[in-house]
């Protein structure tokens, strides 16, 4: 068991009573498809291996060098894809696996990792997340453990979005920028420094009370 390599096998026959037969073997049934490959093809894999393939940081981003073994052996990049989880057990049941091509562009969902102190600690100020993960679009090679975003210049009432977020070289951002990420926001009873200038413009002047005239 080694980190970014899996060894599956060829699975010809298919069907409910041979996957229980497989998982009941301590492997799990799945599917291999992508990049090279003339059609889906059925593998079994044992989860320890599995598990040991993963990058610790990367996880399920891990780019994987996948044997397949069977009549004939084959080797390819692949990613896992998507997999199934039993409700009750919460073991995993069955597993998508993708064939990439290195060379060209994916589409991943990768951790924001926060660093710092925000600015609007010192008056009481709380960050609401709005998200915690961004889709990107880079080669499979390039694809980051984390993205970090510095949260020290967030004042009471400033926002930040994915157009904050400082990107590694060849890796660009696969949706709108102007989703938001974190808000730096005042705790319950206290205002920030907008509000509270809003608040102001908005408060009507008084008027000065006419005193009773004397008879």
């Amino acid at each position: 068991m080694e980190v970014g390599k899996l060894t599956v096998q060829h699975r010809s026959k298919t069907g409910k009573g041979i996957s229980r037969s497989t998982r009941r073997d301590g492997e799990v049934p799945g599917v291999c498809y992508g990049f090279g490959m003339e059609a889906p093809l059925s593998v079994t894999l044992n989860v320890k291996a599995l598990k040991a393939s993963f990058d610790p940081e990367r996880r399920r981003n891990t780019v994987i060098d996948l044997t397949i073994e069977g009549d004939k052996t084959a080797q390819v990049k692949a990613m896992i894809w998507d997999f199934q989880i039993h409700p009750i057990k919460q073991t995993v049941t069955h597993v998508d696996i993708k064939a990439i091509d290195p060379n060209k562009l994916i589409e991943v969902v990768v951790p924001i990792a926060s660093e710092g102190t925000h600015k609007g600690l010192v008056d009481g100020g709380l960050l609401s997340w709005s998200r915690h993960e961004v889709k990107l679009r880079c080669k499979p090679m390039d694809i980051p453990a984390k993205i970090v975003l510095d949260v020290r210049p967030l004042a009471l009432g400033h926002v930040a979005h994915l157009s904050d977020l400082v990107l590694p070289e060849g890796v660009h951002l696969a949706e709108a920028a102007k989703h938001t990420i974190v808000t730096c926001v005042a705790p319950k009873g206290l205002k920030s420094e907008k509000d509270a200038e809003a608040a102001e413009s908005k408060e009507p002047e008084k008027k000065a009370e006419k005193k009773p005239e004397k008879k």
